[in-house]
C-alpha cells in the first residue's frame, strides 16, 4: 500500500482556528498558492507513478486537488469528508470548552455530530475500498482531523490515536508497506517549509541552482537493507 494523505490548503476558518466540517469554505489566496505548490512535491513523492486521486466533497478539498494534480481524474468520496462537528461547527475549540469544560473531541466527539468511532468507521470503509486490492498509489485530499484518524487506522491503531499526529494545511504524508510492515514513510511535510526555503535560497544566492523537490533526501525512496 502507498497512501498519500494531503490536507487541503489554508482557509479563513483554518486561520481563525474554527472547526470546519460541513460548511463550504473556499481557499484563501495563500491557500491556492499552497495547493499549486503541492504539485511538484507530490510528483516527487509518487516517483512518476500515476495515482488514484480521491478528494473529500468539501470545496476546500476539491479546489486543492484541482490545483495540485490538475491532470489527474478525480473521484469525489464522502467517506473522507471532515467530522460532522454538529453543534460545534464554526466554533473554536476554546469556545467549545467554554460551553463544555474539559471537552476533548477524541474522547467526547461532537454534540449533534459524529463521534471519533464513527469517523473511524468511515476511514476503515475508505481503506477497504481504495487500498486493499489496488496496485496504484492512492492520493487522498482531505481534512485535519480526518487525515489523522485515517493515518491511525491505516497503521492499525485506534481512531483516538489520531491525537498523536499533527496535520498542517497543505501538508503531505505517506503511509506505505515496507519490508512487510505498514509504516510512516513521510509525515506532515509542510509545503510552505519547502517553498519558504526555496525563496530564502534564491534571496541568498545571485545565481541559485534550480532544485527539484524529488531530489530532496527526505523524498527519495530508500531501502534500509
Amino acid at each position: 500500500m502507498r497512501l498519500v494523505i494531503v490536507r487541503h490548503g489554508e482557509t479563513d476558518w483554518t486561520l481563525a482556528g474554527r472547526l470546519t466540517g460541513t460548511t463550504e469554505v473556499g481557499l484563501t489566496a495563500n491557500g491556492r498558492d499552497q495547493a499549486a505548490a503541492l504539485s511538484p512535491l507530490l510528483e516527487g513523492v509518487l516517483h512518476g507513478e500515476r495515482p488514484v486521486l480521491v478528494t473529500s466533497p468539501r470545496k476546500r478539498a476539491t479546489e486543492t486537488a484541482a490545483l495540485a494534480l490538475s491532470s489527474q481524474p478525480t473521484r469525489v468520496e464522502p467517506l473522507v469528508a471532515e467530522y460532522d462537528y454538529g453543534d460545534y461547527e464554526g466554533l473554536t475549540e476554546e469556545e467549545v470548552r467554554q460551553r463544555k469544560p474539559g471537552w476533548d473531541i477524541w474522547r467526547d466527539g461532537c454534540s449533534g455530530g459524529e463521534t471519533t468511532a464513527e469517523v473511524g468507521r468511515r476511514a476503515d470503509a475508505f481503506l477497504h475500498a481504495y487500498t486493499e486490492n489496488g496496485t496504484q498509489p492512492v492520493v487522498v485530499v482531505t481534512h485535519g482531523h480526518l487525515s489523522r484518524i485515517l493515518a491511525a487506522r491505516a497503521l492499525g491503531l485506534d481512531p483516538e490515536c489520531g491525537r498523536l499526529f499533527a496535520s498542517a494545511t497543505a501538508a503531505v504524508s505517506l503511509i506505505e508497506d515496507h519490508h512487510g510492515e505498514r509504516c510512516i514513510g513521510l509525515w506532515n511535510l509542510d509545503v510552505t517549509l519547502l517553498t519558504d526555503a526555496a525563496a530564502a535560497e534564491r534571496r541568498s544566492s545571485p545565481n541559485p541552482e534550480p532544485r527539484r523537490l524529488d531530489t530532496l533526501p527526505n523524498l527519495r525512496h530508500r531501502d534500509d537493507t
